[in-house]
């Protein structure tokens, strides 16, 4: 039985929802790995009126149609035979659910898969925490028709809960044709901290990060970029305090839809819903007691993506379960591994104190971006292209890990760009540069020359480094001189030998 990834380059997942309609086209390499190119997103309001009939009406049908066929247009002109489309929270609880998906096959040639409350959430926190590598989280991703919840400790999902505190059903329901009065507000909060759970039901470990999905906390954070003068424009990772969050949701609920319109990082159709959505998030961080979250990018699209690619059968029968996604979540989280040439050198650095465990960290994930950067022939635009890519480590130490590539490559071009991000750097992270290029540099000639590395340290002043190359030869000019750049890097004086087999006598030089 072929797989999806063994038939397809190109994937489009359709996410239809309450609110919005989405559609995210992917590559897909070889190995699974998966990066979306094209993201395209109407408001179609599906679940409008639902919660007074519990039918979705014509006129929302309508819209959603019209939606889903430039959505097909899309697909065809690519060429993309693949498509996952999943429906969530209007067309899970809609009477006439099955006339309607009936309807968009008939007219769309969508074929939708209805998400249960527990795969929504459990495909929403896969998508978010598979990047973000977090293993004790409370998560959640807050829609036009629900907000789901999943709290871990470990990975080890111990909640899942989903609750009507949709964006567009409590403006539908609390607001006054589509805006708030105190009055309102008042109503609306109450509700909303009656529906959340405590902590306690949660199973909320200590050591929970919060972490968030969903359009409504994404404008919130391009909001907050905007007022703090932030300097990268990247939402994934992104960290806003609780008291952030309070003043910025205290401001929205006092606008009306039309004021709300008017702020650059907010648009027009999430201007009507904002504010309800707003209040969710500031209570639920209020009521559990979390002083930070952290957004993510990425949610039930990715997720749905990662996991049909990682469990098709299951996934094509609809058994995917929490087992799968632990799994899932560990494998990606262990996956952050040194190349082997690379073992010894790194376990020396960090038992000798001369690497921090964060620089690790930015270690392994410069070594991944690297090999890419061949592919610009302005290494200047490998520094969209890596902070654009999804990853674990916090903005700061993202971005060193791209200059450490940049300046691995173009030495010069590193103050230029420093200047840049002066918000974010300071002239320390200088160092942390100058040492994680330098170990790119040693691991891209160790990787061609095939060599083994051990080192060890003589005295407070020497580290000896011993080589053990597989091939007859190896690039000793090149090698001196990078050598220099790690010794200069991290300040030590290095003495090396080459140790070939039997036929070849060992070379002790000291830099």
């Amino acid at each position: 039985m072929k797989t999806i990834q063994d038939k397809m380059q190109k994937i489009s997942v359709i996410d239809l929802g309450s609110n919005s309609v989405k559609l995210v086209n992917f590559n897909i390499t070889p190995d699974n790995t998966y990066q979306a190119y094209q993201h395209e997103a109407i408001t179609v309001r599906l679940g409008e009126g639902l919660d007074e009939t519990n039918n979705l009406k014509d006129e929302p049908i309508k819209r959603t149609i019209n939606a889903l066929k430039l959505f097909r247009d899309i697909i065809e002109v690519q060429s993309i035979k693949h498509v996952l489309a999943v429906a969530t929270s209007a067309v899970r609880e809609a009477s006439n659910r099955e006339n309607f998906l009936d309807k968009v096959y008939f007219e769309t040639g969508f074929k939708f898969r209805i998400l249960s409350e527990e795969e929504e959430a459990l495909y929403s926190y896969a998508g978010a925490i598979r990047s973000l590598r977090l293993p004790t989280v409370l998560f959640f991703d807050i829609g036009g028709g629900s907000l789901e919840i999943v709290c871990t400790n470990q990975f080890k999902i111990k909640k899942i809960v989903s609750l009507p505190l949709g964006t567009l059903r409590l403006m539908q329901r609390f607001a006054d044709d589509g805006e708030l009065s105190d009055k309102d507000i008042d109503k609306m909060k109450s509700k909303i901290f009656d529906l959340i759970p405590s902590r306690r039901e949660l199973q909320i470990s200590d050591d929970a990060v919060l972490v968030g999905v969903g359009g409504t906390l994404r404008s919130m954070a391009k909001y907050h970029q905007d007022i703090t003068n932030y300097s990268l424009g990247k939402i994934h990772n992104y960290k806003i305090s609780s008291k952030s969050i309070h003043s910025i949701s205290t401001r929205l609920v006092h606008l009306k839809p039309d004021k709300i319109a008017k702020i650059r990082s907010i648009s027009n159709s999430r201007a009507e819903t904002i504010a309800a959505g707003s209040c969710v998030i500031d209570i639920l961080m209020e009521k559990l007691g979390f002083e930070e979250i952290t957004v993510s990018a990425q949610g039930l699209r990715e997720g749905t993506l990662s996991l049909s690619l990682e469990y098709p059968k299951e996934f094509a029968f609809g058994k995917i379960d929490q087992v799968h996604i632990q799994n899932s979540m560990r494998y990606a989280y262990e996956s952050d591994i040194i190349p082997q040439h690379l073992e010894d050198i790194v376990r020396f650095l960090v038992s000798d104190g001369l690497i921090e465990e964060n620089e690790r960290l930015i270690l392994a994930h410069s070594l991944r971006q690297a090999p890419h950067s061949i592919t610009f022939q302005n290494i200047m635009n490998f520094l969209s292209f890596g902070m654009d890519s999804d990853s674990k480590l916090n903005h700061h130490d993202q971005l060193i890990s791209v200059l450490s590539v940049i300046y691995s490559k173009k030495k010069k071009k590193l103050d230029k760009i420093f200047d840049k991000f002066d918000s974010i750097l300071v002239q320390s992270d200088k160092k942390s540069i100058r040492k994680i290029s330098s170990i790119l540099l040693l691991s891209e000639l160790l990787a061609k020359a095939d060599a083994k590395i051990k080192l060890r340290r003589i005295n407070d002043d020497l580290v000896k480094m011993k080589i053990r190359p597989i091939k007859d030869k190896f690039p000793e000019i090149f090698f001196e001189d990078i050598l220099e750049k790690v010794s200069d890097a991290f300040n030590i004086t290095i003495s090396y030998s080459i140790s070939y087999d039997s036929k070849h006598a060992s070379h002790p030089i000291e830099i």
